[in-house]
């Protein structure tokens, strides 16, 4: 009897030691994990506490593997780059599918100057930024950060009524942080998407028999025509806007020998598509953060066997 009583004593502290709460960062601000139960096989969710003082804030997310393998990947993608927390979020789409544009996001946070609190600032959330090609491949902190500016991409046209996935234009767009949240530059926006666009204005002035060797890099006069129409709208580039729009009736309509009233029909989606692009628009957030009031944090590591540690 003793003995099983002792194994079932051990049973249950190994329970409550794995089911503790890890902390993955201790720099600055204190970031805490919990195991959630109901994940999809071979995936495990986590509930994320990011303290500093009184701020608190709390997300969901979730990482492929056990929840030993998926403490390890959120710690190591989580930390700061410049004056910036990142925190990796992903949406761990079926690898086989296509993925949304901005997948894999990471929360942006920092700390604020307050006068009146008492651990030297304020939690401040500034949003959540596409997280960049070369941080998904590997692990890597803040990619879509250089020099002060963030770089993204603008996903209100990736699903609309108008035009098919891959011809919807995914414009590149830098913003930097100005009073605790992000803001759209439309200047270095317009610039970082200058290949791109006179790239297409090529493909768009080229006569049809010189298209096949000026519409390239998977540009054809549909794609080009989305992509500078929007571009110029997105950045208030009325001249560019009004030179790109006169090619209209020759890409959707003659280029595809349709009939006047198909014709018309193409136009008013077009009209309809710019339409819906407002400059200087930020991306949708993807909206699983909340702000916790609290107590000022205790930032001494947790230590013990009532602790989970990495």
């Amino acid at each position: 009897m003793k003995c099983c009583a002792l194994l079932l004593a051990t049973a249950l502290l190994a329970c409550a030691v794995e089911a503790a709460p890890t902390v993955l960062l201790e720099s600055q601000v204190r970031i805490i994990a919990d195991v959630l139960p109901g994940a999809a096989a071979g995936t495990t969710k986590l509930a994320l506490n990011v303290q500093h003082g009184t701020g608190a804030f709390v997300l969901n997310v979730a990482q492929r593997g056990t929840a030993t393998e998926a403490l390890a990947a959120q710690k190591a993608a989580s930390g700061w780059k410049d004056d910036y927390l990142f925190v990796r979020d992903d949406c761990l789409n079926d690898p086989t599918a296509v993925s949304a544009w901005r997948c894999v996001v990471d929360h942006v946070f920092m700390i604020a100057e307050d006068a009146k609190s008492k651990s030297g600032g304020r939690l401040i959330y500034v949003g959540d930024v596409y997280a960049g090609e070369e941080c998904i491949d590997e692990p890597r902190i803040g990619c879509a950060l250089y020099k002060g500016t963030f770089s993204d991409i603008y996903d209100w046209l990736e699903d609309n009524a108008q035009l098919p996935r891959a011809e919807s234009p995914a414009v590149l767009i830098e913003s930097t942080v100005q009073g605790g949240v992000f803001t759209v530059d439309l200047e270095d926006t317009w610039k970082a998407n200058q290949e791109r666009f006179l790239a297409g204005a090529r493909c768009l002035q080229a006569k049809p028999e010189l298209q096949k060797e000026r519409c390239i890099g998977g540009i054809n006069p549909r794609r080009a025509y989305f992509f500078n129409t929007v571009l110029a709208t997105y950045t208030r580039r009325e001249e560019h806007l009004m030179r790109t729009r006169a090619f209209a009736r020759a890409v959707l309509c003659e280029r595809e020998r349709l009939s006047e009233s198909d014709c018309s029909e193409a136009l008013r989606a077009s009209a309809l598509l710019l339409a819906g692009t407002k400059p200087g628009e930020r991306p949708r957030l993807r909206g699983n953060v909340s702000s916790v009031a609290g107590k000022e944090q205790n930032l001494k590591p947790c230590i013990g066997a009532g602790c989970g540690t990495f």
